[in-house]
């Protein structure tokens, strides 16, 4: 079962003083997501999104009934920009907090110029639209995370666990006493009430096997629900992680397999495109969640990651 706010919510209550946030991306509801979780006067925001969903994030939170001055911990899962992007920003709005990312992400979130650098090439003249200003987060204000660390929220606890695969500086959010996991990326993408995942594959990270130890390590904890940041609480969590991995595997077996025919990175991505459109559309989705999908893990993202892992592994292969 999955439990996904209605079009254009803004924050949707999925337990006791828990909160699925929808930042409403470029005007897609039910793409990116973050999540609040409050104990007494504690309250921590899991995710901030881009710089360009900042006004959604702060109406989600007051339709939860907060504010961001209140938050007392913002926490990213990693550092991708529909993760972090805002976090400089909400911690100027939010001066009691404390900023919790992985060791190594944290160099980047206090000055992240060679980030921003990165993405400009990606996306160009694009940059602002889609994610706005990235804010350097205060050194004196963050707190790396190590494996196995607990963060207090009140009475309540999360478990940071290292789960590397879609990217190094990856997190995953453990709250053992309800059974619950944020997943960030490392769980994939699921959008609408879709039986359909698909992991994401951007540069310059990927490492499947990485990727299926941390999906292993998420499956032992005997999780009770999955909470995505895209997107949601999903509580069939084996048949879920099973989906995660085959797709994911399937993907990048389908990409080598365009690349060993002679095919392009360029050639490669609407094919890529046009193959991920046919199996929404077998799960059951519309026009829209094709879109929301393209969005959510885009085809010439997955393309150039794919393609990084590939020649990162024949290298080793080779050495």
């Amino acid at each position: 079962m999955t439990a996904a706010p209605t079009p254009n919510a803004s924050a949707l209550p999925i337990g006791d003083a828990t909160w699925l946030l929808d930042l409403d991306f470029l005007g897609h509801p039910g793409t990116v997501g973050a999540y609040v979780v409050a104990d007494g006067d504690d309250v921590a925001l899991v995710e901030t999104g881009p710089g360009s969903t900042l006004p959604a994030l702060r109406a989600a939170l007051a339709a939860a009934g907060f504010a961001l001055a209140q938050v007392t911990r913002v926490i990213v899962t990693h550092i991708h920009l529909d993760h972090a992007g805002a976090a400089g920003a909400v911690l100027r709005e939010a001066p009691r907090a404390t900023f919790h990312v992985h060791p190594k992400g944290a160099r980047h979130m206090i000055d992240p110029s060679k980030l921003i650098a990165s993405a400009t090439r990606i996306y160009g003249d694009d940059m602002d639209r889609l994610w706005g200003a990235f804010e350097p987060v205060p050194a004196e204000r963050l707190h790396t995370l190590d494996d196995g660390e607990a963060v207090a929220v009140g009475r309540r606890r999360l478990v940071a666990l290292h789960t590397p695969g879609h990217a190094v500086h990856h997190v995953a959010l453990h709250e053992p006493e309800r059974g619950d996991v944020m997943t960030g990326d490392v769980a994939g993408v699921r959008l609408g009430a879709l039986r359909y995942v698909r992991a994401p594959t951007p540069p310059p990270d990927i490492d499947l096997d990485a990727w299926r130890a941390s999906v292993a390590r998420l499956r032992a904890l005997d999780a009770r629900r999955l909470l995505l940041t895209h997107f949601g609480a999903h509580d069939d969590v084996d048949w879920h992680l099973d989906e995660l991995l085959a797709r994911l595997y399937d993907s990048a077996g389908w990409i080598e397999g365009r690349f060993a025919l002679g095919g392009s990175p360029e050639a490669t991505v609407p094919a890529l495109a046009a193959r991920g459109a046919r199996e929404v559309s077998d799960a059951g989705g519309d026009a829209a969640l094709v879109d929301d999908y393209e969005l959510a893990t885009p085809s010439h993202m997955a393309v150039t990651g794919i393609a990084r892992w590939l020649s990162q592994r024949d290298r080793m292969g080779a050495g």
